[in-house]
């Protein structure tokens, strides 16, 4: 289900950006947002896990793992490896932000630039 949502998110601001309604960084920073969020989500279920003996086993601890981890086969190793790849992946939208918003700048300074040499040749 929740790879539906982030799919259909996708697609709208594919859409979007294609009819330059918004910024390509202005996309980007919900999803920024989200994996951050599920990160921190993800890292406090790997660490109440290693606590197994505290919580009578293993379990999910907050409502936004139960829809990132599947329902079943849950082991401290499943906990770290998607632990582990929410951070990778904030990692890569938090350089791709940075990126986008560096070449963005750019451009924006470069059409001013031939905006303001058109206007003065005229």
């Amino acid at each position: 289900m929740l790879f539906l949502i982030i799919l259909l998110y996708c697609i709208i601001v594919v859409f979007l950006i294609i009819k330059n309604s918004i910024k390509i960084s202005t996309a980007l920073l919900p999803l920024l947002f989200f994996s951050i969020l599920s990160n921190v989500t993800l890292s406090q279920n790997y660490t109440q896990s290693l606590l197994s003996e505290a919580n009578d086993g293993i379990g999910v601890s907050n409502f936004l793992s139960s829809f990132i981890l599947p329902d079943d086969y849950w082991s401290q190793e499943l906990f770290h490896s998607s632990y582990e790849l929410t951070t990778n992946l904030s990692l890569l939208l938090l350089i791709v932000y940075i990126l986008t918003i560096v070449v963005e700048s750019i451009f924006l300074l470069k059409r001013k630039t031939n905006l303001a040499s058109d206007s003065k040749s005229n």
